[in-house]
């Protein structure tokens, strides 16, 4: 069972780390106040939990520990930040910047042995937290000295920061040998200055943080999912749950909790998402059933009742009941969206040039629908609109994609290949989940026309030899 945000505080701080570090439990300021409320259990907690994560872990939680101990009152985390810059962090968040700026003289040391464990070339950012630690001490200079060596601008700027005037003579030795140098020059003119204390780093590291935050659906399977939509307390983690189920071919096993939802007493907007994430399941005759009987029963809300069309399409209903049905639930504000939505999953082909009518519609929801509407069937008549959309913030993703399935082109490798390139510019630029969007729809062209699909793997090839 998921840990409800209700008994965040009375859950062991290792356990909700446990839970974070899976994804399960969001990092929002609910779980913060637990964890920071209780600083002498969770400081060694966060420490064990940061130098040797579960196996089971799925999310990188480095940063967050470290603005954790940063914003609480607990002795400097020093083994835990050598810990992290020996395995090769390259990161130096604020947070890490105030724990070595808190810890003062006992982090040279610890600093200064981390140092020397690492490569010139992967040492840098322990130079950099020495030269910020507010502290001079000769064995700091040395250091510094020695990167002024390796790389000329990062050793001067670092000296610069370091604001020992100690450092103003090799700089100037340095300058003219080099001749003029902005970097070397600008650090000359700190150290010449008056230096004031080296300023604390800022202490808001906590403030970024989401009030509340669901799980990341991203990383959980689907059994979580399920689960998550069944019995969490917040319904808005319920339909994110609920929504990400829609798109998931999913086991018979999950009907009873889905159906429990959707037949059930939980709020209008679950029933109807429970409904609509039952769709890739109604071959299954009590699944057709419920959705059946909801949709007949005109004393339920119609928001309800289209989810409960949209379940059994696209077959189960006859032709001119879903024309009923769809004009009923066009004319309903609170059931428009699903109805948009239940016309295109309909494939319904009278439906394939109404789409176009719905992309001006106040409600972003019909909007939505509509732009999706117009790419699975292939709305010539949007086109113009879908174009435009590509710029528009709210629905730019849904519209790119939908461009790419209707816009009117020969089915060739070649020609799909030109239709790219102009999407591209067509959208302003593409992203990488734009392009694999793109490159999805394209795809899904060519194997519709019985050709081979050759963009997506091409992007993720791309996408690995960036990663390299």
């Amino acid at each position: 069972m998921p840990i409800q945000p209700s008994n965040y505080s009375i859950t062991p701080v290792a356990q909700l780390l446990i839970e974070a570090g899976r994804g399960r439990v969001g990092f929002d300021q609910r779980l913060i106040a637990a964890i920071v409320s209780r600083s002498e259990e969770a400081a060694p907690a966060l420490i064990a939990y940061g130098k040797k994560p579960p196996e089971n872990a799925r999310m990188e939680m480095d940063e967050d520990i470290l603005n954790l101990l940063a914003a609480m009152p607990v002795p400097p985390a020093m083994d835990y930040v050598t810990a992290l810059l020996r395995d090769g962090y390259t990161e130096t968040p604020s947070s890490m910047v105030k724990i070595v700026q808190t810890a003062g003289k006992a982090a040279i040391e610890p600093l200064i042995d981390a140092y020397r464990s690492l490569e010139e070339d992967s040492s840098g950012e322990v130079a950099f937290l020495l030269a910020g630690i507010g502290v001079h001490d000769p064995k700091i200079m040395a250091i510094l000295l020695e990167r002024l060596e390796f790389d000329m601008e990062d050793g001067a700027i670092l000296l610069g920061l370091y604001g020992d005037k100690a450092g103003i003579a090799p700089l100037e030795k340095l300058l003219s040998e080099v001749g003029k140098n902005r970097e070397v020059e600008f650090a000359l003119e700190q150290l010449r200055q008056t230096q004031e204390s080296i300023p604390e780093s800022d202490s808001g590291f906590l403030d970024d943080y989401p009030d509340a935050s669901g799980p990341e659906f991203e990383v959980l399977e689907d059994d979580e999912i399920v689960e998550f939509a069944a019995s969490h307390e917040d319904e808005s983690v319920r339909l994110a749950a609920l929504d990400v189920l829609e798109d998931l071919e999913l086991p018979a096993s999950v009907v009873t909790p889905l159906l429990a939802l959707a037949a059930g007493h939980d709020t209008v907007p679950v029933r109807s998402a429970a409904f609509r994430a039952l769709a890739r399941l109604n071959q299954i005759a009590e699944v057709r059933s419920v959705a059946e009987a909801s949709l007949e029963d005109t004393s339920t809300p119609a928001a309800i009742r289209v989810a409960s069309l949209i379940t059994l399409l696209p077959e189960n209903v006859p032709a001119k009941k879903l024309r009923l049905y769809i004009e009923e639930f066009l004319n309903n504000p609170a059931s428009r969206a699903d109805a948009v939505h239940a016309m295109w999953r309909s494939r319904e082909a009278s439906y394939n040039t109404r789409f176009g009518s719905f992309l001006e519609d106040p409600d972003l929801a019909v909007r939505r629908q509509a732009v999706r509407g117009a790419g699975v069937c292939g709305d010539v008549t949007a086109i113009g609109k879908l174009r435009d959309l590509m710029m528009d913030e709210d629905l730019r993703k849904d519209a790119i994609f939908a461009y790419s399935m209707a816009v009117p082109s020969d089915v060739s490798p070649a020609r799909m290949r030109s239709l790219f390139t102009r999407i591209e510019k067509e959208a302003g630029g593409l992203n990488r989940d734009e392009t694999t969007s793109v490159a999805i729809a394209l795809d899904m062209r060519l194997e519709a026309d019985g050709k081979e699909a050759i963009f997506l793997s091409e992007v993720e090839e791309a996408d690995e030899d960036g990663e390299d």
